[in-house]
């Protein structure tokens, strides 16, 4: 499929025409397969990239191996993160990961920042957006600050489950420890209670919400 129908099957009820023409113009369709890397921390933001299939982690990494993960991106979606950072001239703070095999189309920064003086359906859209993923954070924040890994636990899982529309999550208990920012052993002990309480069904890196 060219990037033109791809553009179009995907944006058409989002963006204006000629927004939807720039994207076309200045945009390079690319495909990642899972784990690659598509927005590193410490580096300059060259371009943004617009999720089309596929799911995105966002991670805050700090460059000496902690971090913690933030949210997903799916379909239509980018990450005003990382536009608020292109934005300021600032370097990236968070890491952009396939978690599946991904496409998504990159557009330049110069490009992409022009838009907020000329289309008002791009404005719309990354406060949206901006919205939207600045609720998740505060949520998230809210969770570490207020409940019990059990509830972040299960929260987790159940997002996971809705991003990927399935009930079955294929994810090591150290892969989840790291995106939690807890250790795996504590991971292990929950996800054991959780399915003694038949909450959910334990395989191997694989867990099922009952």
């Amino acid at each position: 499929m060219k990037i033109n129908e791809i553009v179009a099957q995907n944006f058409s009820t989002i963006f204006e025409d000629n927004l939807r023409q720039e994207i076309c113009n200045y945009g390079i369709l690319k495909k990642a397969d899972p784990d690659k890397i598509i927005l590193e921390i410490r580096r300059e933001i060259e371009f943004i990239p617009f999720i089309v299939s596929g799911v995105v982690k966002v991670m805050r990494r700090d460059g000496k191996g902690n971090g913690i993960f933030l949210h997903y991106l799916t379909t239509q979606q980018t990450s005003a993160l990382a536009i608020t950072y292109a934005l300021q001239n600032k370097i990236s703070d968070i890491r952009l990961k396939a978690e599946s095999t991904i496409s998504y189309i990159t557009v330049p920064v110069k490009t992409v920042n022009s838009w907020f003086v000329k289309y008002n359906s791009w404005r719309s859209y990354y406060f949206q957006l901006n919205y939207k993923q600045t609720s998740f954070l505060i949520e998230k924040i809210n969770d570490i600050a207020f409940e019990n890994l059990e509830f972040r636990l299960l929260k987790y899982l159940e997002q996971a489950s809705v991003v990927y529309n399935d009930n079955t999550i294929n994810r090591k208990h150290f892969d989840i420890a790291r995106d939690l920012k807890v250790s795996r052993e504590a991971i292990s002990r929950v996800l054991k209670k959780m399915e003694k309480d038949e909450i959910i069904s334990l395989g191997r890196n694989k867990i099922i919400l009952n």
